[in-house]
């Protein structure tokens, strides 16, 4: 999630890379199908067992059929929530945390969040090999729970700083802040990060070879944030483009380490039809059908908020955006490229669909087939 939309940030302490995010289409073989419209539900991991229950019975009860989710710490509470929710019959799109002290070297010191967010972790000093011991860990324990994973996500809006220490936090906000990659400090240090990247890319797929369930589900790249210039600015966070960032990537392979690329979408409730259809051309302009030109996008992220906490809720507005946005969505798709979208988000108290014990009317027309 990006900087236009804080009050969803401030729920994420630390990265979840994506966090939680269902969709919708029954899958008959949910190791390898991708799924197509979902949501997402972020820091399961941080409620109670009494508390990620009620919540994934919930999605589970409102017709979804499949959820994405962090992989986080406690570790345990991760697992334990992916447990829960294949046993209520949901396909599961795991997201990587990449802010975990024990995917770097002892003594890493993360880049400061200068107060303003989180401490993160430079990914040009990730360790692939701490992060292959990690991930088979929870692959293993996952797959001896007999549960199939549709794909993995390792790690989260990697191109602006907020999720990627290789990237400035600025000493003001109300800055200018860098654009492309010419205008980034460390240029020398975001490539070593974009090539440590790609090599964590690697090790998922391997890992998930070595699983019993799971070797045939995709791996796809840390959804990119679309933040747009000014909110980066606002924020004093250094944001590249996706376009910029997923060039930086395939020079280093990534078109040969993953089946899809992230993507996050925020087309902005606020601004005309014609902005937020070129918001999101813009955005989508890296996904691509033909393997020869590059990967089809899933969107892990996408979204419109909503203010409004009465109840009944008044979703209306909302609901005409997300149903616009998600016939644009059907068309791309249906031209190969795309191959799945999560709304954001399950229960946040802005962007959430569940609202007033019940999903909301956008959260219909976001997640119904």
């Amino acid at each position: 999630m990006h900087a236009g939309w804080p009050a969803a940030w401030l729920r994420r302490l630390i990265p979840l890379v994506a966090a939680s995010g269902l969709a919708v289409a029954a899958l008959a073989a949910p190791a390898a199908a991708p799924a197509q419209f979902g949501v997402n539900r972020v820091n399961l991991a941080w409620l109670d067992a009494a508390g990620r229950e009620k919540v994934l019975d919930q999605i589970a009860q409102s017709g979804i059929r499949s959820v994405r989710l962090s992989l986080t710490n406690p570790m345990d509470a991760s697992i334990d929530a992916v447990r829960v929710a294949h046993q209520k019959g949901l396909a599961i799109l795991l997201e990587v945390s990449l802010n975990n002290a024990a995917l770097y070297p002892k003594g890493t010191k993360p880049r400061s969040g200068r107060g303003r967010i989180w401490d993160m972790y430079r990914l040009s000093d990730i360790s692939p090999e701490l992060y292959r011991a990690t991930l088979r860990d929870a692959l293993q324990r996952i797959d001896s729970l007999g549960v199939p994973l549709i794909a993995v996500e390792p790690g989260n809006e990697i191109n602006w700083g907020a999720y990627n220490g290789d990237l400035e936090i600025r000493p003001e906000a109300n800055t200018r802040t860098a654009r492309s990659l010419r205008d980034v400090a460390d240029p020398d240090g975001l490539a070593r990060g974009a090539a440590n990247y790609v090599q964590l890319l690697k090790v998922t797929r391997a890992e998930l070879a070595k699983t019993r369930l799971s070797a045939g589900a995709k791996v796809v790249s840390a959804g990119l944030s679309d933040i747009p210039p000014e909110h980066a600015d606002r924020r004093g966070i250094d944001s590249i483009d996706p376009v910029s960032f997923t060039a930086l990537l395939r020079e280093h392979g990534l078109d040969q380490a993953a089946d899809g690329y992230g993507i996050h979408i925020y087309p902005g409730g606020d601004r005309t039809p014609a902005a937020r259809e070129q918001h999101v051309e813009q955005a989508l302009s890296i996904c691509r059908s033909r393997p020869a030109e590059g990967k089809p996008c899933w969107i892990t992220e996408w979204g419109f908020a909503n203010t409004a906490k009465t109840c009944p809720t008044d979703d209306s507005r909302r609901e005409r955006l997300v149903k616009a946005t998600r016939e644009r969505f059907a068309d791309l798709m249906r031209d190969g490229r795309i191959a799945a979208a999560f709304y954001f988000d399950w229960d946040a108290t802005t962007y959430g669909i569940w609202r007033c014990g019940g999903l909301s009317p956008a959260g219909r027309a976001a997640v119904t087939p």
